[in-house]
């Protein structure tokens, strides 16, 4: 069996289902102050499961509660750019004065096709560490100029970073974002920051489980939906922030059989409102504000907020807006307050995003830019962007018999000299459980 579980910020839902994904309890609480307190409250309506539960699967989002971010140290590996394309220009005020701590530009990095651009100034990176562990600063952001092609640099970055603070928690940005410098470095550098957030979260979900005598797998929801082990949860937490309206609207979909259609999340909070497509939330296609309102491009859907006591033409604006990408599909509400944001009574939406964790599967997604000089060199580029997708997955919590690529795509960078590709890569796979084979 698996577990699924939606923490909101005014009811928890709890939803457990058998191997082949069919319902077997349903329970829903009011959520408290703490996860830890809520996930109790919600596992004790549900009772005793009829049996072993081996993978339970946590939907919630940052802005539940108040966060405290790290300060970080944040380390650029390229040549100098004006000030005005520095690091943590363009934060909002209060996130900046929160994360931004000692901050370098050195030496070294690649252009987007894998050239180097300098050889990296190592004991500049020492001296930076160094300096940044006088501070008290022990949480690092890595970002090399051309590191989605080349991640050397942030590699050996962090082993000189390690050597010189051994409490270090480094963060680099290969493992992180897309190939865009700027939108990367904000995401590694509020992974870094979140990590105190990421780390208190599963020891209250673990801790929560624990007292109800369930020792399963723990996962987490990402931004997109799918899932993502605790472990890599804890040294990823910037790609799970707000997962709870792609997983309410993926939930809706399947509830409702319906591959196409906008899905209003009437949660606690303002009213969000999200397009599906082929039974998945579109993603944002450009930057967009993230976490603590800093610009990433992270796949996130692409939600439109509605302010919660907005007058009712509002919300049909921007429905009939986001309609215009799917012509003809309906209009699907989900959440706690569904009843409230039309005349169709939908109650069991409020179990939609607990319900779609309980089936979800685990994912990883890379985009990264290849230079080949012929087929031949792109197809083999190809099938090593397949095997890194498929290692991330797994790494990501799937188990390794189920792991496939679900998604492949390359086109020619318009911009850029003839061979240059732009490759994109999911791959799922169910959850590694505790199941006997």
């Amino acid at each position: 069996m698996r577990l699924g579980i939606d923490v909101g910020r005014a009811t928890t839902t709890a939803v457990l289902t058998d191997t082949a994904g069919e319902v077997l309890g349903e329970a829903l609480a009011d959520s408290a102050p703490t996860t830890t307190v809520s996930l109790r409250r919600v596992l004790a309506r549900l009772g005793p499961p009829p049996g072993p539960v081996r993978a339970v699967a946590v939907v919630t989002d940052l802005a539940r509660r108040p966060v405290v971010p790290r300060r970080v140290a944040t380390l650029r590996i390229s040549p100098d750019s004006h000030p005005a394309l520095g690091p943590f220009v363009g934060w909002p005020r209060a996130a900046r004065d929160a994360v931004a701590g000692p901050c370098r530009v050195v030496a070294g990095g690649s252009s987007v096709t894998g050239r180097p651009l300098a050889a990296l100034d190592h004991r500049a990176v020492a001296d930076f560490a160094r300096r940044a562990h006088d501070e008290g600063v022990s949480a690092f952001a890595v970002c090399a100029a051309g590191a989605p092609a080349v991640p050397g640099p942030e590699l050996t970055a962090a082993e000189i970073i390690a050597e010189n603070v051994p409490d270090a928690a480094v963060s680099l940005s290969h493992e992180i974002g897309s190939p865009g410098l700027r939108e990367r470095e904000n995401a590694t550098a509020l992974n870094a920051a979140l990590g105190d957030w990421a780390e208190e979260l599963v020891q209250d979900c673990r801790r929560a489980l624990r007292a109800a005598g369930i020792g399963a797998p723990l996962l987490f929801a990402r931004d997109s939906g799918g899932l993502v082990s605790a472990d890599y949860f804890r040294r990823h937490p910037v790609i799970a922030t707000a997962p709870a309206t792609a997983c309410a609207a993926r939930g809706a979909a399947a509830r409702t059989g319906r591959e196409q259609a906008v899905v209003v999340d009437a949660g606690a909070g303002p009213v969000r409102c999200v397009t599906v497509v082929d039974g998945e939330p579109l993603p944002h296609e450009r930057p967009y504000p993230g976490a603590l309102g800093v610009r990433i491009q992270l796949g996130a859907p692409d939600v439109v907020e509605v302010a919660e006591g907005a007058a009712p033409d509002e919300l049909r604006a921007v429905l009939a807006r986001l309609g215009e990408r799917v012509p003809g599909a309906p209009v699907i509400r989900t959440g706690g307050r569904a009843e409230d944001a039309t005349d169709d009574r939908v109650p069991e939406g409020r179990f939609d995003a607990a319900r779609h964790a309980a089936r979800a599967d685990c994912r990883a997604e890379i985009e990264h830019i290849v230079s080949a000089a012929g087929r031949a060199e792109l197809d083999h580029l190809l099938d090593a962007a397949r095997d890194h997708a498929l290692s991330l997955a797994i790494a990501a919590g799937a188990a390794p018999a189920t792991a496939r690529v679900r998604v492949l795509t390359h086109a020619p960078v318009a911009y850029l000299p003839a061979g240059v590709h732009r490759v994109t890569v999911q791959a799922t796979g169910q959850p590694f459980t505790d199941e006997p084979s």
